[in-house]
């Protein structure tokens, strides 16, 4: 997304490309629509140490000739992206850019989360292994998979729910396994499971104890999958609500602290403390996070202070609130520079002149007082004020609520200069999952005809599929989708759809 100051905030995936020439590289660009995002990538990554990542992306910049409108870049929290967005930090800062890019190093939160899950569910490790492998028992073997449906529909069962695999190192796709598992677990103890005495203990079939532990696990993760689904989103914004999910996340662990289950007492105190590492720590969060909050109409600095209250004390909290509140105004201070002065002409030597000039005209002299003020509303004083009268304006009605990008685009009249400070900001991605979404070559089956495809033909393939797909199919993960596949199924079935359009469903279920 382009932001008001032509800055753009940018999510890298870590998967590279080959080199193409010149020539190449024209006809390919030739062909990129004007509003879509992906463009081909023109340097190979031979390996990840020192700055060879953020050189490789800063050449890919400057061949844009977008190298001075970088303004943040959202990776996943590996220490080769700390130095490659360490060497953009210090690009940045030769060609310009808000804030001397001092925080142009955004983290992806959902890669965080994943990381604070995985540690407080590592302790469950056995029974997510029995039911994974009772999972890829049944999913291997078409003759297994008609028998479990034939005892789905003896066990009077009624879902339309499909078993599936899950990414051992991606923990929402290991909830979205283990939850719909969990509806056929009288089913699986009704297939003859392997139970050999060279089985590992994690290699067994699931026991009734197991099955118990894994419903407890379920409802100890929904809170946190549903977060993750939030904070992912592609087709709305999230800026604002990185630090208000953050503030949700602190609060599910401090109540499951308190949990009469010992089980969601040890996963709480685990996860806990690798939240603490992450963001427990202000100063080691990117500040836009905060600022974005502000400039949601809806929250403005009252919710900002609440939140840092809630999760900091009392003290520490107002205290950090202000230290947003300075930031935010230096920030703007920032923008009135870049915008105001260059459009508005200097009026101080002037004022006296204009004065002595006009004193006993009368009305003249007033029509000219009137022009003076006109042309003062684009300096400091008056800039400054225009903040102030954001945030002590009244919060949007919620029952007006809508996106804030929306709500900027009607109100940015009231706010001319801020106006540009939050598009920018807002449109900063906190998620790296729309981007590796982009990049992600799954369904691309890669057969001895396609596997010898160019790198040419690959880049082009991947960069198309982008610009078809943009406007018509959500950059989401069938995962994402699954419970509403799941009732447009069974509105289709009991012919209580007639208003749904079976292309628009074919297409869904593609996604």
């Amino acid at each position: 997304m382009e932001s008001s100051q032509s800055k753009r905030s940018a999510s890298f995936s870590e998967q590279t490309s080959q080199p193409l020439s010149e020539k190449d590289m024209e006809e390919l660009q030739s062909t990129l629509p004007p509003d879509k995002k992906l463009k081909a990538g023109r340097e190979y990554i031979w390996n990840r140490k020192r700055e060879a990542i953020g050189k490789a992306v800063e050449a890919c910049l400057e061949y844009w000739g977008i190298d001075d409108k970088l303004f943040t870049v959202t990776v996943d929290n590996a220490s080769s992206n700390d130095v490659a967005c360490a060497h953009l930090s210090r690009m940045v800062r030769r060609t310009g850019c808000i804030n001397d890019g001092k925080n142009l190093h955004v983290r992806c939160i959902a890669y965080i989360i994943n990381l604070i899950v995985w540690d407080g569910i590592r302790e469950h490790g056995v029974c997510i292994d029995r039911v994974r492998n009772a999972v890829k028992y049944v999913k291997n073997s078409p003759a297994r998979i008609l028998r479990f449906k034939d005892l789905v529909q003896k066990a009077n069962i009624d879902s339309k729910s499909s078993l599936s695999f899950d990414v051992p190192t991606r923990w929402n796709s290991t909830y979205i396994m283990l939850e719909t598992a969990l509806k056929f677990r009288r089913v699986f103890s009704g297939l003859s499971l392997p139970d050999r005495e060279d089985l590992n203990d994690n290699e067994r079939p699931p026991e009734p104890e197991d099955w118990e532990k894994v419903e407890r696990l379920v409802l100890f993760l929904e809170g946190f999958y549903l977060l993750t689904k939030r904070i992912s989103g592609s087709h709305y914004v999230t800026a604002n609500k990185g630090l208000g999910e953050i503030a949700s996340m602190y609060d599910m662990l401090n109540n499951w602290e308190q949990s009469e289950d010992l089980n969601f007492q040890a996963m709480a105190i685990a996860m806990k403390k690798k939240f603490d590492k992450y963001w427990g720590d202000v100063d080691k969060m990117n500040k836009f996070i905060y600022v974005a909050l502000l400039l949601d109409p809806h929250s403005k600095m009252v919710i900002v202070e609440l939140t840092l209250t809630d999760m900091h004390g009392p003290e520490k909290g107002t205290k950090l609130a202000n230290d947003v509140k300075e930031f935010a105004y230096s920030l703007f201070e920032e923008y009135r520079k870049m915008y105001a002065t260059s459009n508005i002409p200097d009026c101080g030597d002037n004022m006296s002149m204009d004065i002595d000039n006009s004193k006993g005209v009368g009305s003249d002299y007033v029509r000219k007082l009137k022009e003076r003020a006109k042309r003062l509303k684009g300096t400091s004083g008056y800039a400054i004020s225009e903040l102030d009268r954001y945030l002590n304006d009244q919060l949007g009605p919620e029952e007006e609520e809508q996106d804030a990008l929306t709500w900027w685009g009607k109100n940015g009249q009231r706010y001319v200069i801020l106006n540009r400070m939050a598009r920018d900001i807002l449109a900063i991605p906190l998620s790296t999952v729309a981007s590796e979404s982009a990049f992600s070559t799954g369904g691309r089956t890669l057969d001895p005809f396609r596997s010898s495809l160019t790198p040419k033909m690959v880049q082009a393939l991947l960069c198309t599929q982008d610009w078809l797909r943009a406007k018509e199919v959500p950059i989401v993960d069938v995962e994402e989708n699954l419970k509403e596949l799941e009732e447009i199924e069974k509105e289709v079935q009991r012919g209580e759809s007639n208003d749904v359009d079976d292309e628009v469903v074919f297409k869904d279920s593609l996604v």
